[in-house]
């Protein structure tokens, strides 16, 4: 079989498209991490090649390219949320330097195709109250990594126009599943999930109001792999809104809907100002109909319900 690259493959969004890439048994996963013993990955390692690596290491990501000659690359490795505010200049590093790298790399070694994990996070300043995400809205980043991230949509794109790299993205809102990392102002989402699960008291730092689009796991690494395998004609748009909900909770609402599944849940708010700036930029609703259209999106977790019990069932396992 043919190999693809996943890079950050032992994160949580990378770590799920092996799983599904595995189940669908066309190509080979070759995953790049920084563990040395990735414990998502610890069931498939023989299914799988791995290599230990830092994605913003051309030379290192070269040798990895060189040597197992993918045939497309999804690229999910990215320095995350609120640590990119922190440390803008290790964010361009591993964001921008990283993907610029991957581009430069993917037409040296003939790779056909570059799928990328984007972020509602390339959405920002300048918004009616009142408006919703489309992938036409305008793109004014509020926080640095939807700086980062919005540089890797447009430069991508120029290698599509200009080199014919077919590079496709994903624009993600908050992604939902067991073992989530902090650094992200969304990871709520999961974390009220998983601390109640292990009677943890968790407190949010947003408002109770706060909305956010949510997606559950396996549905975003469908998204990817769904969007890589659409005929190159289908592709108009490039850069892709998804959602998994039909409707967008409040923050407040998705308590309630925890604590009915696990009642001796301790969960509080208590909101972090910038934090709270930046979700009233970026917590709107969602149109993905151009990925349903030009490709054929369809979320299967379509209600936080359903999201919850998938979850509690993985934590059980």
């Amino acid at each position: 079989m043919q190999k693809v690259i996943i890079t950050g493959g032992t994160g949580l969004l990378g770590s799920n498209v092996v799983f599904e890439l595995l189940r669908r048994g066309v190509y080979t996963p070759v995953v790049v991490g920084r563990q040395e013993e990735p414990k998502r990955l610890k069931d498939v390692m023989d299914k799988i090649e791995y290599f230990r690596g830092d994605v913003a290491d051309a030379a290192v990501i070269e040798d990895i390219i060189a040597k197992t000659k993918p045939k497309k690359i999804y690229h999910f490795a990215a320095f995350l949320g609120d640590y990119c505010e922190d440390d803008p200049i290790e964010a361009t590093r591993v964001n921008v330097n990283g993907v610029q790298n991957l581009f430069e790399l993917a037409l040296k070694y003939d790779v056909e195709q570059v799928i990328f994990s984007s972020s509602l996070g390339v959405f920002g300043y300048d918004l009616d109250d009142d408006e919703i995400f489309t992938d036409k809205t305008l793109q004014r980043p509020f926080s640095y990594y939807g700086v980062t991230k919005l540089f890797a949509e447009n430069t991508g794109r120029f290698y599509k126009r200009k080199y014919g790299l077919d590079f496709r993205s994903v624009r993600y809102p908050a992604i939902v599943g067991p073992g989530v990392r902090a650094g992200g102002i969304v990871t709520y989402t999961s974390a009220i999930i998983e601390r109640s699960f292990n009677n943890e008291p968790y407190t949010i730092e947003l408002d109770p109001d706060t909305t956010v689009a949510i997606i559950h796991v396996e549905d975003a690494a469908k998204a990817a792999i769904d969007l890589s395998e659409a005929p190159l004609e289908n592709i108009k748009m490039t850069n892709y809104l998804v959602n998994g909900l039909t409707s967008t909770p409040k923050a407040s609402e998705l308590v309630e809907m925890v604590e009915k599944k696990i009642p001796d849940a301790k969960i509080d708010f208590k909101p972090n100002p910038n934090w709270s700036a930046i979700i009233k930029l970026s917590g709107r609703e969602v149109d993905d109909s151009y990925a349903r259209s030009e490709w054929g999106w369809n979320p299967t977790f379509d209600s936080y319900d359903k999201i919850i019990d998938a979850y509690l069932a993985a934590l059980k396992k």
